[in-house]
């Protein structure tokens, strides 16, 4: 199945991306309106000139990518852009995984959630005018995480955003706990799963410490009231915030992946997969799991080289291993280097005999086109010719020496093992 996922850059996007790589049965394209991260991870990508801000356009430059790439399914992976597909419904010409357009308009705006949902009995009391007393809890009506939120603890401020001319949702503060509850939904909207989590430290509105929460009646009966109510498919998820009195109260729905699902999909609940089951009408079952496991984020670099080369010559000792084990990140790229058609060469001063060591630590001769044992104190240079320079070589060995000589007399690129990230490709 081919899916196109926009935008793919987003936080959202990358998650769909890390859960369905490896899915035989997925074929991930990915588009964004900006120069965005996306292009680093997609092999598939497109730079398209819309976007949500123009329906008209942004719908048809998805229908193109559609009939170019013969799509299937459309993963919105931004807010925003989740109201405009479940409007455009038959307009867009790939079934996309988004509520009907009623729901999605209820999701993507506050006061509408929580007028729809306040009989359930956990929607926070809103605030109509100034308040009686301080603090209350401000945020934007429409928006999505905690993007523009802020706790109010005067008149005075209260009075700057009622003046504003953003469209604010006034609610009394919520001192306790904070949750992100994951859930999945057959394609009935029958809830399967739902899955706490607390949100340990925020950075832009996105979790990025997060870990596992014990399970609580209470969450559980919001989730299911809010399935229950809204009938939503596959994956989605909602926030909630205990008061003073440490009952959950419901901050936001969203219809869609969230960043930070990643945290549940380690313990068995691959939510984008799912989700995609369940829009498809395709019958599943979840299987989760309870153990331990912490999740924290941070920045991570992608690397876009361009550097053309057919040959690799490739150190042993503190190289290929390292501190007596395996180097993981040269033994992916070997693999790479292999499917990719690159002829590898062994180049070491080892002490012992280099294929009986890499026997020892399970690493097949045969991914080297050769091995070269330098015994008489040559320098490494040497031994690579100018037939090895055809189409181009790198040179990777932690000693500076080496990569000085290699560089000052063969002129190639030379790696020490603090650069050869740049050499991986990830993107699928």
């Amino acid at each position: 199945m081919n899916v196109l996922v926009f935008p793919c850059g987003s936080e959202i996007g990358l998650e769909i991306h890390a859960a369905l790589r490896a899915c035989k049965d997925v074929r991930l394209h990915g588009a964004s309106s900006v120069d965005d991260h996306g292009e680093f991870v997609y092999a598939r990508y497109r730079r398209i000139q819309a976007d949500s801000a123009d329906a008209p356009a942004l719908l048809a430059a998805l229908n193109a990518l559609i009939a170019e790439w013969d799509i299937d399914v459309v993963m919105p992976a931004h807010d925003s852009v989740i109201p405009l597909l479940a409007e455009a419904g038959p307009a867009l010409r790939a079934q996309a995984t988004v509520p009907p357009a009623r729901i999605a308009r209820i999701c993507r705006d506050k006061h509408l959630t929580y007028n729809r949902l306040q009989h359930l009995g956990f929607v926070p009391r809103r605030v109509d005018g100034l308040a009686d007393a301080y603090p209350i809890f401000a945020k934007p009506a429409v928006g999505q995480g905690s993007q523009g939120a802020e706790r109010v603890d005067d008149a005075a401020r209260h009075r700057q955003l009622l003046d504003s001319g953003i469209d604010y949702v006034f609610a009394e503060y919520l001192p306790g706990e904070e949750y992100t509850v994951d859930c999945i939904s057959d394609a009935d909207g029958r809830l399967l799963h739902a899955a706490p989590r607390r949100r340990e430290r925020i950075r832009n509105g996105i979790a990025v410490r997060t870990a596992p929460a014990p399970a609580d009646a209470a969450l559980q009966a919001m989730a299911e009231a809010i399935a229950d109510d809204l009938r939503l498919r596959g994956a989605w998820f909602f926030q909630a915030r205990r008061d003073v009195h440490g009952v959950p109260k419901l901050l936001e729905v969203a219809p869609r992946i969230a960043g930070s699902m990643a945290l549940t999909r380690q313990r068995g609940v691959n939510y984008p997969l799912l989700g995609l089951y369940a829009h498809l009408g395709r019958p599943f079952q979840v299987l989760a799991q309870d153990f331990p496991i912490d999740m924290d984020r941070a920045l991570h670099s992608r690397f876009r080289s361009t550097l053309s080369y057919r040959r690799v010559y490739l150190d042993l000792d503190d190289t290929l291993l390292l501190r007596g084990r395996v180097n993981p990140t040269l033994m992916a790229l070997l693999y790479q280097w292999r499917d990719d058609g690159k002829s590898i060469v062994l180049l070491t001063r080892h002490a012992r005999c280099p294929r009986a060591t890499l026997d020892a630590h399970h690493i097949h001769a045969a991914l080297f086109e050769d091995i070269v044992h330098l015994t008489d104190g040559s320098p490494k240079s040497a031994a690579i010719d100018a037939r090895g320079l055809e189409g181009g070589a790198i040179f990777i060995d932690d000693a500076f020496s080496e990569r000085q000589d290699v560089h000052a007399r063969h002129g190639m690129p030379v790696f020490d093992l603090d650069a050869i990230e740049q050499l991986l490709d990830g993107r699928a």
